[in-house]
């Protein structure tokens, strides 16, 4: 405030000293305005949203390793190979020994020449023939059948008779109908065959069927089938096929064998 009673000089002395102060203040108004403002506090990480997981496959939860393995399997029979990579990083987190879930490992993330004989030689895909059959009989392990499908540049579910692929190893015949394998012989006694009466009387009701007639067709067909099921993990169905492919071909040492071989794994399964 001014006080009349100074002398002019001083109050002039004083309203310079106050219009001073007034620009000085303004000039810190100015100054505070243009601060950067201070840096918003780090955002919490966001959990991946459950509801909508894009292209990025999720492992099945609560599948045990027998499971999972038939799930590997399955899509990539399918020729969904990158889940079957999830399922397959699950398995061998949950099983890593498991030779198996090993086999398919170098089969999809490996070189699959590595895993088969140098050499090889054009085959002519046959009906009935599929990758996980044609790895069991020309490489020894039917767990090697992705292995194969890339080697042969064909997608597993695309395979059809008539395609040429080429078959690693030397030309032989597959272990089919009629030709022997590297396992011990099975000797199987044929029961006798019923025969109708000769009075022409018809059979009594409640008489057991008929044993099929030899066909090694249906036989290899359900020989498929039975296969895939054991490769899947579903070794009762298996057993239950490969019963059947062996009544329509009962000198088939290939599906005895295998037949057996399901059978002790199912036996196996059974006495855990």
């Amino acid at each position: 405030m001014i006080n009349e009673g100074q002398p002019r000089a001083a109050r002039t002395g004083t309203m310079l000293a106050a219009a001073a102060m007034l620009t000085l203040l303004g000039g810190c108004g100015k100054k505070a305005e243009l601060q950067p403002l201070p840096a918003p506090p780090e955002a919490a990480p966001v959990a991946p949203a459950t509801g909508n997981t894009g292209d990025m496959p999720q492992a099945t939860p609560g599948l045990n390793p027998t499971q999972r393995l038939a799930r590997v399997v399955d899509l990539l029979n399918r020729n969904d190979e990158k889940a079957a990579r999830v399922e397959l990083d699950a398995l061998l987190a949950q099983d890593p020994g498991r030779r198996e879930a090993k086999v398919l490992e170098q089969s999809i993330k490996g070189n699959p020449y590595a895993m088969v004989p140098r050499n090889s030689f054009s085959y002519v895909v046959a009906p009935g023939d599929t990758f996980i059959t044609l790895a069991l009989d020309y490489l020894g392990d039917s767990y090697k059948f992705y292995a194969l499908a890339r080697i042969s540049g064909i997608a597993p579910n695309m395979l059809k008779p008539g395609d040429i692929i080429q078959m690693p190893g030397r030309v032989r015949e597959p272990s089919r109908p009629g030709v022997q394998r590297s396992r011990p012989p099975v000797t199987r006694v044929r029961p006798p065959r019923r025969t109708a009466p000769a009075t022409g009387a018809t059979p009594a009701t409640g008489a057991a069927p008929a044993a099929p007639q030899n066909d090694p067709a249906t036989a290899l067909r359900y020989r498929r089938q039975g296969l895939e099921q054991m490769t899947a993990g579903r070794i009762d169905r298996a057993v239950s096929l490969l019963g059947r492919a062996l009544q329509y071909d009962p000198d088939n040492r290939a599906i005895a064998a295998d037949l057996a071989r399901a059978r002790r794994i199912q036996g196996a399964v059974q006495t855990r």
